[in-house]
């Protein structure tokens, strides 16, 4: 009788620790991941973003993505590809230009592109508050580079 009871709280405790890990569910991302160079510099990868709609979740992957490319590089086929920004704290030191630069219909948009995307590439997670989608990015570097060294972020090298 002790063995039934004991088996039967165990049980009501594994529901219940379920149960709320379920309510403060989060993502674990993964990472950018490097898919291939085009001849003309641009990079293409595989960015994750989440989002209560599809929308929010897709533009927060491209950011992602162009995040990436400027702050911490990425690595292709064992290669680094260095990142544009490679001056410390330069994210809070231009604070100002990077808030509107990343912000919803930013000035980002005219470095990424969509065009590799095939719908059978997208990827979804589901969580009970937020969507995660994967999808296919395109990071145009060569112009994003010659954008932040017009911009006076980066210098010319």
């Amino acid at each position: 009788m002790k063995r039934l009871i004991i088996m039967a709280l165990v049980a009501l405790g594994a529901t219940t620790l379920k149960a709320q890990t379920r309510m403060g569910e989060t993502y674990n991302l993964p990472p950018v991941k490097y898919l291939n160079t085009e001849l003309d510099g641009s990079i293409t990868v595989r960015s994750y973003g989440e989002g209560k709609r599809k929308a929010d979740a897709r533009e927060q992957a491209r950011k992602n993505a162009v995040y990436t490319i400027m702050f911490k590089g990425i690595e292709a086929k064992g290669q680094p590809i260095r990142p544009l920004v490679t001056e410390a704290n330069a994210y809070e030191r231009h604070e100002d230009y990077f808030a509107t630069f990343f912000a919803d219909g930013g000035t980002y948009k005219e470095f990424v592109s969509t065009q590799d995307e095939k719908y059978s590439s997208k990827q979804k997670m589901r969580g009970s508050t937020q969507n995660a989608f994967g999808s296919v990015v395109r990071v145009l570097r060569g112009q994003l580079k010659a954008r932040l060294i017009a911009d006076g972020i980066i210098e010319k090298q």
